[in-house]
């Protein structure tokens, strides 16, 4: 058996294959970013999740990708953790870009990119990452995700520079006021996953033109930071995963039109084409 991980800060997606890689389990434990979660905590999850008719023990070969995972000396502990549970396999770890790009062009070249919480992007050669864009995080980056699209909304409407319409709209049904936004952007442990919790809002609100506008101004600044950066950008195919690039696709596409990239490439479950990906490498 083979086992395939997508981690991302709050959710982890498992996929356990056979040798010619169909599936024969899935199944979710909670995000496994080695920067928040210790050896032990990730070896419960782990085994609390993991099917009980079938044998960690027999697993052969484990592929994680996650986010925290871009630097090795981070994320040693969760090796550990991965082979300690999966005792006799061979443990890969590998970066959430890698596998995104991956994903997208299993073994051809193109600019790869991450829209979901945060936000990131690589250039791809096929195999591996040969130039990545610097990714500053939520506070002082992460252009285009679901945190920076949530700042813009609630700077505005703190501001009180939305339409009162909209505005009355915005309490209703989130129950949000200035003294709850505050409170959780800078008292909260993940305000990152706050602010990105809008999005759900401005997707079904999505006609209204200030909200529009907010879209529109945070993807033309993630392109200008992380498709932009990459010498000759529009002669690579482009691809995205992440669930505010796969619910705000139809911005995406006029920004990549205006820049002469060719229509992009949108994937809603990154762990098929990775799977797809090792069994072409094999």
């Amino acid at each position: 058996m083979y086992i395939f991980a997508d981690s991302g800060s709050t959710k982890t997606n498992w996929v356990i294959t056979d040798n010619l890689g169909a599936v024969i389990d899935e199944f979710k434990t909670i995000g496994l970013n080695p920067y928040f979660v210790s050896k032990h905590k990730i070896i419960a999850s782990v085994s609390e999740s993991f099917p009980g008719q079938l044998n960690p023990l027999v697993v052969e070969e484990v592929f994680f990708y996650g986010s925290g995972c871009g630097n090795k000396d981070n994320f040693e502990h969760l090796r550990e953790a991965l082979s300690d549970y999966f005792f006799n396999a061979k443990v890969n770890i590998f970066s959430d870009m890698l596998g995104t790009a991956r994903a997208i062009f299993k073994n051809k070249e193109g600019v790869a990119g991450i829209i979901g919480t945060g936000t990131n992007s690589c250039l791809y050669n096929g195999e591996s990452i040969a130039k990545n864009a610097i990714s500053l995080g939520y506070v002082l980056g992460d252009e285009g995700s679901g945190a920076y699209i949530g700042k813009m909304f609630a700077k505005l409407y703190l501001e009180k520079r939305l339409s009162p319409e909209l505005s009355e709209k915005i309490y209703s049904e989130t129950g949000q006021d200035h003294s709850s936004i505050l409170s959780a952007v800078y008292s909260s442990p993940h305000p990152n996953r706050f602010l990105a919790s809008f999005c759900p809002f401005i997707k079904d609100n999505i006609e209204n033109a200030q909200l529009q506008e907010i879209i529109k101004v945070s993807f033309e600044r993630f392109f200008e930071k992380y498709v932009l950066i990459y010498k000759d950008f529009d002669k690579y195919d482009l691809g995205f995963c992440g669930s505010i690039a796969i619910n705000f696709k139809d911005f995406i596409e006029p920004i990549a039109e205006k820049y002469n990239i060719n229509k992009p490439i949108f994937i809603n479950k990154p762990l098929e084409g990775i799977i797809e990906y090792h069994q072409m490498t094999k």
